[in-house]
C-alpha cells in the first residue's frame, strides 16, 4: 500500500477510514475503543489518545443515528 498524500510507501492505516499514510503524513487523534457505564450510571469510555489519522476523513464528533439498524 503506499500512502494517500505521497503515493511513498504506508507504514499505518488511519483508524478512521482506514486509508494508508507514510510516517511523514501520520496525525493522531483520540479514538474512543469502548464505552461503559459504571455502577453509579456514569458513562466512562476507554479511549486511546493517539490513534493514526490520515488527515483527510472528517470523523464526526456526535454520534450518528443508524434507523436502518433495528
Amino acid at each position: 500500500m503506499n500512502c494517500i498524500h505521497c503515493d511513498r510507501p504506508a507504514h499505518s492505516v488511519c483508524r478512521f477510514c482506514g486509508r494508508a499514510v507514510c510516517r511523514e503524513h501520520i496525525q493522531t487523534l483520540p479514538h474512543i475503543e469502548a464505552l461503559y457505564q459504571n455502577e453509579k450510571g456514569v458513562q466512562t469510555a476507554l479511549v486511546v489518545a493517539d490513534a493514526v489519522y490520515c488527515g483527510l476523513c472528517h470523523p464526526k464528533e456526535d454520534p450518528v443515528e443508524l434507523p436502518q439498524l433495528k
